[in-house]
């Protein structure tokens, strides 16, 4: 179970760290001019999630035999980690975001 939470809060911070972050925005830029698909992949969440969740799983090994072929379970365990990363993500951006962003806290005074 830890590892199963451990891939979806990585695979949710690697997106959000790729997609968003300052720090990955030449990458982005350098990337997306190669064509359409790193455009996409690199813009969209949801998109770039199902490769980080892919890459994840295999990383730590999170796989469960749902299938019974190894391969397969690989591929399923990466599309359950994606999935429940997205809820996760969803409720970052819904209710934790706000606590964080200025228009909803007090501490800078708008004149």
């Amino acid at each position: 179970m830890f590892k199963l939470l451990s891939a979806i809060i990585l695979t949710e911070l690697l997106t959000e760290l790729v997609v968003k972050s300052e720090i990955f925005r030449p990458i982005r830029e350098r990337l997306g001019k190669t064509g359409a698909f790193f455009q996409s992949l690199l813009s969209c969440g949801y998109c770039f999630s199902v490769w980080a969740a892919a890459g994840v799983v295999v990383l730590l090994g999170v796989s469960y035999p749902l299938s019974g072929q190894l391969l397969v379970d690989y591929l399923l365990s990466g599309l359950i980690v994606h999935r429940l990363a997205n809820y996760l993500h969803n409720f970052n951006d819904k209710w934790l975001d706000k606590y964080y962003d200025i228009r909803f806290t007090n501490s800078i005074k708008s004149e």
